[in-house]
């Protein structure tokens, strides 16, 4: 099914089966002290507090939102390919350009994922911890990665409940990525 910005559901007992195996793992890989922001649909705060993450200095902020997938959105891959084969080739090809019907590109993800975190990097805060959507962290992260270039995901869709670590100093690093606590 398709799941992006539109659909606003809960965890579900996977989730959260996964959240309880990896708190701890993610608990001890944090700062201690870090502005948390959050991507305000329901799945991502559930995700937060399932983590225990500190949510003293959080912000809840719509442009790390997963992509919406408009039209899409509830549907199964097999009815969406039945309806719209060359879109989906497009998607699944990741052209930027390619929009779902009534939904939002890729490149439109990579901008406005690309214009958070550097937002967030200029603030007080040394650390920022990011609970955000696998798809919407793979276009992120490849289009900061490769900021000066023409959009290409590097990075595949992450395992859900894990942590990516990016450095954002003179150079932007990735120093790990996708790492799952079990």
């Amino acid at each position: 099914m398709f799941q992006g910005g539109q659909t606003d559901s809960e965890l579900d007992e996977v989730g959260y089966q996964q959240l309880a195996n990896a708190r701890a793992g993610i608990q001890a890989s944090l700062p201690a002290n870090y502005l948390l922001v959050c991507s305000p649909l329901i799945r991502t705060k559930e995700t937060f507090k399932g983590l225990q993450l500190n949510s003293q200095h959080m912000i809840l902020d719509n442009r790390i939102r997963e992509i919406d997938f408009g039209t899409w959105e509830g549907r199964s891959l097999e009815d969406v390919k039945n309806d719209f084969p060359e879109a989906v080739a497009r998607y699944y090809q990741n052209d930027p350009q390619m929009v779902p019907q009534k939904g939002e590109s890729i490149q439109s993800v990579a901008n406005r994922m690309v214009e958070a975190i550097k937002y967030y990097t200029k603030s007080d805060y040394q650390d920022i911890v990011f609970v955000s959507h696998g798809n919407s962290i793979s276009i992120g992260l490849s289009a900061l990665l490769l900021e000066n270039a023409p959009f290409r995901r590097v990075l595949a869709i992450p395992d859900n409940v894990s942590l990516s670590k990016v450095v954002v100093n003179d150079q932007i690093r990735l120093k790990y990525y996708s790492r799952i606590f079990k």
